[in-house]
């Protein structure tokens, strides 16, 4: 059966049919030729029980499978998006010990298939990590940012194949597509990993190139540089220039990463927030919680005017906060605040769905929090009580700033409740007056004379 006149359940009816007579070649073929058929298509045939029995097979003939039939089933199931964790357990045990015999593109389609179907294999991905290390110069462009990207999605920490990584693809980012030279930067941020060097080469490359960047490919660039902290502020505005006229194509995500990296990396760029502000508006019932409190937090930071968008999320926000992490809880309330518009039902509803949560809230989304409602003004005693709950068993836990600041947010909004409180909070706060700067001490002072603590 030729690629041309083959489907996935042409693929499964021969599998059905001949699969007790298919040696382990045969099989790894057939998953192979489904996984590249099937993608977009039909997804109930990547359902099919005969998908499960091909899973099933593969995973009892696993023994007779060679190099490059263990990295292509991996990949095959991973690329399919067909749960298979028995079939890819046994592949990582047959595999382990046999990677320095793969080639360099089966190491890489493996990292990723394991990275791509999440499931943890430790000892496969150490093994993957050392056979790759030393053969970098055989990988192509795309099993280099592919590498990269298993080992940074499956949060492996591989420094040395990752430093062997930089300096093999910063001579040859030329040789990238724009997926692969985002890829590379995402996977670098993502895991933590400095590459100065190689961040600097990646900006060169695309500068010239970013005409050519899918919208995913751009906010994920974005997101990567901001991540780092590298400043590179005609790479930004260049990715400005880029996006600017292309924002219709963004998803949700691609736009709050936009506008969270540029806020992030300091970067000033009216045109793009204003355009990312008038893409986002009409689209909010799009955005996940994290899009949304990314959105608002990104605007607030960069000192953005955005009043109808702003609007927009006041309208949206109130009936989804239930569905909301303690950290979006705290950088919304932080950034309505911080912008100074007026949206006391938000704030109303923020309180209810976080008096009952606080206990999930670090100290510094507490303090954020607590500094908010401070700032706009709003009066929530029954948050600020379960607030001085929530933080007093844990003040030892809270820095200098996020103790200055919840000191202050108390004092602003005369909470009186427990004068304890306060000077537990103030014994904590003097212990490192020196890490605090002129506006921290500024707070504590205001907080320590209110209270009668001098």
């Amino acid at each position: 059966m030729t690629d041309r006149g083959a489907t996935p359940e042409a693929i499964l009816s021969l599998f059905a049919a001949r699969g007790d007579k298919f040696s382990a070649r045969n099989l790894s073929t057939a998953a192979h030729r489904f996984a590249k058929l099937s993608r977009g298509r039909n997804r109930d045939v990547q359902r099919n029980r005969r998908v499960i029995a091909l899973a099933d097979a593969c995973r009892c003939r696993i023994r007779g499978f060679d190099e490059q039939a263990l990295a292509n089933t991996a990949w095959a199931f991973a690329r399919a998006r067909i749960e298979a964790p028995q079939l890819l357990a046994a592949i990582a045990g047959a595999a382990s010990s046999r990677v320095g015999e793969f080639e360099p593109q089966g190491l890489a389609n493996t990292a990723w298939a394991f990275a791509t179907a999440g499931v943890e294999a430790p000892q496969l991905f150490a093994a993957i990590a050392g056979a790759a290390s030393s053969r970098l110069g055989e990988f192509e462009p795309q099993g280099l940012a592919n590498t990269a990207w298993a080992f940074a999605t499956a949060g492996v920490e591989a420094p040395e194949l990752f430093a062997a990584i930089a300096g093999a693809a910063s001579a040859r980012l030329g040789e990238f597509k724009p997926q692969e030279l985002a890829n590379t930067a995402w996977a670098f941020a993502t895991a933590g990993v400095e590459a100065p060097e190689l961040f600097a080469a990646i900006a060169g490359a695309a500068s010239a190139r970013l005409g050519e960047f899918k919208p995913q490919e751009l906010a994920n660039a974005a997101w990567a540089f901001a991540t780092v902290g590298i400043e590179v502020p005609e790479f930004f505005a260049v990715i400005a220039s880029a996006a600017s006229s292309r924002l219709g194509e963004f998803n949700p995500q691609e736009l709050a990463n936009a506008a969270w990296a540029f806020a992030t990396a300091r970067i000033e760029a009216p045109e793009l927030f204003a355009a990312i502000a008038g893409a986002a508006s009409s689209r909010l019932g799009e955005f996940n919680p994290q899009n949304l409190a990314n959105t608002v937090w990104a605007f607030a930071t960069a000192g953005i005017e955005a009043p109808q968008l702003f609007a927009a999320i006041t309208g949206t926000v109130p009936s989804r906060l239930g569905e909301f992490n303690p950290q979006e809880l705290a950088n919304t309330a932080w950034a309505f605040a911080t912008v100074g518009i007026e949206a006391p039902e938000l704030f109303d509803a923020i309180a209810g769905a976080a008096s009952s949560r606080l206990g999930e809230f670090n100290p510094q989304a507490l303090a954020n929090t607590a500094w908010a409602y401070a700032t706009a003004g709003i009066e929530a005693p029954q948050l600020f009580d379960a607030m001085a709950l929530a933080a007093w068993s844990r003040l030892d836990e809270f820095n200098p700033q996020e103790l200055s600041i919840t000191a202050w947010a108390f004092a602003c909004v005369d909470w009186i409740k427990d004068p304890e409180f306060f000077t537990e909070l103030a014994y904590f706060a003097v212990t490192d007056l020196d890490a605090l700067d002129d506006r921290g001490l500024s707070q504590l002072h205001l907080a320590s004379l209110h209270f009668g603590l001098e």
